[in-house]
Order: structure tokens, then sequence, then C-alpha cells
């Protein structure tokens, strides 16, 4: 068969349904068999967007896909995609159209040394000299994206090769879904474990993506409730319990977070951190975790198990069946129980002083105003997909996830404020029933607005909110704070984001009137097309965060 149907067949077999791309001339031949397989491939407006995308499906959906794209300019495009994607632990993988072998470096157009652009952000790289090889390296992409920590991988497709044909038939046993392997904790561990929660009065858990990835929300829940534990996340750990439970403190770390959250971690006497790297963010500079406590850390990455903080007990195995035996042997305490219930009012009375803004009438509109009409008009199977900078510090701090698992995203695999429109795309695309919310501020907006006309055409009915404040908020504040200056952080005032969205063939509103935000959500949730909101809020609101 064609090298391409082969390739193409190896997707099909791993129930892989939808991947995304900028096609290249390079690339023909696998379009080609696109074209006559079961695939959806999804037309970005960049390669860059086109992977963002794919990084949103894979992480909605739990299983890998692809981003396809050119060599050269579209390699690097694409690595802006998997530096989010490798940060964040998602499984990607780029597939880029190489340029003929005997051609290449004598100003062939389009060339690079794709291998070299992407290898930061893969933990597997590949080009293949032959067909065979090609099917082979796809394989094994597949597998090394999947298998242990999910992660971005590569495999560079040259142009001749495409054209060839192989006798290799793409392997029955190799597929997209992750993760592939449980391992339990070691049972002497887990005594070991159970003996130090045994002896604490005031332990808390740090709950990361991680919990999500390996859908161990049930079991995060048990134990925490079996053992009365408190429950604080990372930004992106939302989602990892409900946020309205007794024991769930919200999101800890240095912007966007809970004050109550951040003052049990500092007086904890035990933590345990779940699928969380203790990264600056999270840890507030690697000052807020307790140094002379014990620590427990599960992950099944070896780079970051202990890395950021010593433990007591470190345990490289999945989430999942180690929650359950936590759970299964954990016994809570009646002094405990109390502490989880005080806690409890202690952040309820904290959210309670933020009350006046989060449904302020005021204009300029308040940005918490908005989050707090997102939190009562979002259905509970929604997924908000926050922009990072202050959107992302006023969804983690206010915003509360009504159910478990990939119910929240941010970029924090990259920081990027870029990606939650392209994010979020791949997101419907893999949920298709499910309502998807982007939260976006003006500057992460402009970066991959064409993509609305994405959207429109692949009939993916996103609601994008766009706190509008003309500038770059965060940058603004953090010049003026630092130095007493405001150096290229503002916006033409004029910009009509609503009008912009309506010329890619999207709904679109601006929104002036604190009142109309509520129903306008509302409105656009209803709609089966794509809609933007394009609100005006007031430029000097800050969120909870720390210097």
């Amino acid at each position: 068969m064609r090298t391409t149907d082969a390739l193409v067949a190896l997707l099909e077999r791993t129930d892989i349904e939808t991947v995304f791309g900028f096609p290249c001339e390079q690339m023909d031949p696998y379009y080609a068999s696109l074209g006559s397989s079961s695939l959806r491939h999804v037309l970005a407006r960049s390669e860059a967007s086109a992977a963002l995308m794919a990084d949103g499906y894979a992480r909605a959906s739990g299983r890998a896909t692809v981003v396809d794209g050119v060599s050269g300019p579209g390699a690097a495009y694409i690595g802006v995609g998997l530096a989010e994607a490798s940060g964040a632990s998602s499984p990607v993988i780029a597939l880029t159209g190489g340029n003929e072998r005997e051609t290449r470096g004598d100003g062939v157009i389009q060339d690079g040394d794709n291998e070299a652009i992407l290898d930061p952000f893969t933990t597997a790289t590949a080009d293949p000299e032959t067909p065979d090889r090609a099917v082979e390296a796809l394989e094994h992409a597949l597998r090394e994206a999947t298998a242990g920590v999910p992660s971005p991988t590569h495999v560079n497709l040259p142009e001749d090769v495409l054209r060839e044909e192989t006798d290799r038939t793409p392997r029955d046993d190799v597929d997209a879904a992750y993760p592939t392997s449980r391992p339990p904790a070691d049972d002497a561990d887990v005594r070991a474990v159970v003996e130090l929660l045994d002896g604490a009065k005031r332990p808390v858990v740090v709950a990361g993506e991680g919990v999500v990835r390996a859908d161990a929300t049930a079991e995060l829940a048990a134990f925490a409730e079996n053992a009365a534990v408190p429950v604080v996340t990372s930004m992106n750990g939302k989602g990892a319990v409900v946020e309205t439970e007794p024991y769930a403190l919200g999101v800890v770390g240095r912007w966007g977070f809970c004050q109550v959250a951040n003052d049990a971690l500092a007086n904890a006497d035990l933590v345990f951190g779940f699928g969380t790297r203790f990264g600056e963010l999270t840890s507030v500079g690697w000052s807020l975790v307790p140094e002379d406590v014990p620590l427990v850390h599960v992950d099944r990455d070896p780079a970051w198990l202990g890395r950021n903080y010593k433990p007591a007990v470190a345990l490289r195995a999945d989430l999942e069946p180690t929650l359950a035996a936590f759970a299964d042997r954990a016994d809570g305490t009646d002094d405990r129980a109390a502490r989880v219930d005080s806690l409890a009012a202690d952040r309820a009375d904290w959210r309670e002083g933020f009350a006046t803004d989060l449904t302020s009438d005021d204009t300029p509109i308040k940005p918490q105003r908005v989050v707090g009409e997102l939190n009562e008009r979002l259905p509970p199977e929604s997924v908000l997909v926050s922009a990072t900078s202050f959107p992302g510090f006023f969804t983690g701090a206010f915003y509360e996830t009504e159910r478990t698992g990939t119910s929240y995203l941010q970029a924090r695999g990259s920081d990027g404020i870029n990606v939650a429109l392209p994010q979020a795309l791949g997101v419907q695309a893999a949920l298709p029933q499910t309502p998807v919310v982007v939260l976006s501020g003006d500057g992460g907006i402009g970066y991959h607005i064409a993509d609305l006309e994405t959207a429109a055409r692949e009939d993916l009915p996103v609601t994008v909110v766009v706190t509008n404040n003309d500038s770059l908020g965060s940058s603004k504040m953090s010049q003026a704070g630092s130095y007493s200056v405001d150096v290229s952080t503002d916006f033409h005032p004029e910009v009509d984001y609503a009008q912009v969205a309506r010329g890619f063939g999207c709904d679109g509103e601006r929104i002036e009137a604190p009142e109309r935000v509520g129903p306008a959500i509302a409105d656009a949730l209803d709609s089966d097309r794509p809609t933007l909101l394009d609100i005006a809020v007031d430029p000097f609101a800050a969120p909870p965060l720390l210097v």
C-alpha cells in the first residue's frame, strides 16, 4: 500500500477520530490518504493554533491526537503549541512534512531541521528514511506519547518517502488512549503513608492536574472524606475535586488563590502532593510548603518526583490505584473532621468578602462580576477554558467547578496568554455535546483571533468571553508597581471584537451594561453558533495575588 495509507490506517486503528493541521505541499500524499479515511481533519489558521487545538482535544478526550504542518516555519509554529503540551504532559503527535532527502540544505523552500526545532518539546522525534521505518516511527511516537507520563512526540516525513509504497502492515496493538498502564504503590509504602496520617492533626492535600489526567478524582474524594483531609489545588488542579465540597479549599499559590487554602498549607503538619510538581506558582516561589513537616509525593513522572521538596515518602505510581489504597486504609478523626468544617466556614467567609465585587453593578464592569455570572450561568457539565494572566487569576480564585474531571483548563504548562481560544476549539471538537466557554483578555484573544473563522467553518459552538480593558492589564500593573512606568501596554480603545467576530462568521455582542452580562452568556450557551461577547471591564480591577 501507499506509505501514507499505512500511516492513516494506523491512526484509524488507534481510534483517533480528529486531527488538526495546516496543509503543505510536502504532505500532499498524506492528505490524499486522509481524504479517503474516516478521520476528520480540522484546518486551523496556523500551525501554532492547530497544535494548541490538538492539545485541548487530547486533554478533553483522554486520547492522543495529531497536528500536522509544513517543514521549517511550520515546525517552528507547531513548537508554540507543543510548548504547552510538553509542560502539561499532553500527548500530541506532531507530523511535519520534510523536503526530499536529496535536496535538503540546498536552498529548497521551507527547509529546516525539524527534529532540532521540536526536540525541546518532545520526548521522541524521528526522521525515517524508508517507508517501512516511517510506519514504525509513527507506531513508536504513539506508544511513547501515551506510555508512562503522557508527552508530545514528533515524526518528520520526507516527501519522497511519503510517495513510495510499503509492505509493512501497521500494528494493531497500538492505542491512543492514556494512561496505558496503572502501576500501584508498594504495599509497604502505603502502610508508611497511613502511619504518617495517623499521627497528623493538620494534614493537607495539594492536588494537581495529574489527578485529572489519571482519572483519579473519585479516589481522591474518597480519601479526603475517609481521612478527613482538606484539599487545595494547583491552578490546573481545578477539577480534581468538586469545589463546592466542604473539604475543597480552592486554589493555592501566588496568583488567583484562596487565602484560606494558602493558610491551611502553610500551617500543615503533613503535606500530600498528588499529581503536582510543586512549581513556583503553586508554592509561592517554594516558600509556602513547610519544609520541616513530612511530605508524601505521588507522581508518575520521575523527573518531578521530589524535585522541589524532599519527600518523606516518594511514590512513583499511578494515582488511581494508589489513592484507592490510601482511601481504603485511612481513618479520619473527630478533630480532623472538625477542622475540615472550620476551614470550610473560613472559605465561605473569605468568599463572602468578595460578594460585592462578584455581583457589582459598577461600570466599567468588574471582571469579578463576569466570573460571578459564569458561576451562575454555566451548567455543571461545562468546560471553562481560561486564558492565563488576569482572566486566569480571577477564575482561579472565584470560579468553582461543580464536577470533577476536565471541567477547567488554563495554560499553566507554558503560561502563554495565547492558548485559550484554540485550546477550547480542540476541547469542543472532542466534546461536541458539552458547553465550552472561553474566557480571555483582549491581549490573549488577539493572538489567534482568526480561528473564530475555524469555529464557524467547523461548527464548533464555543462561547468566547473577552474581558476587554484595552490593555495588557497584568503587565501594566506589574510595570507600575515595580518601576512606576507604563510602556507598550495599551491597545487602541476602539477595537470592537464583537464586530471582528461577526466578520469571521460568528455571532458577536459588545457589552457595557453589567445587567446584560448574565443574559448574554445564557443566550450564547443556548445558541448553536460560536459567539463572542466583548465585555468592557474595569482596567484597575485586580485579582488576589502575591508580589
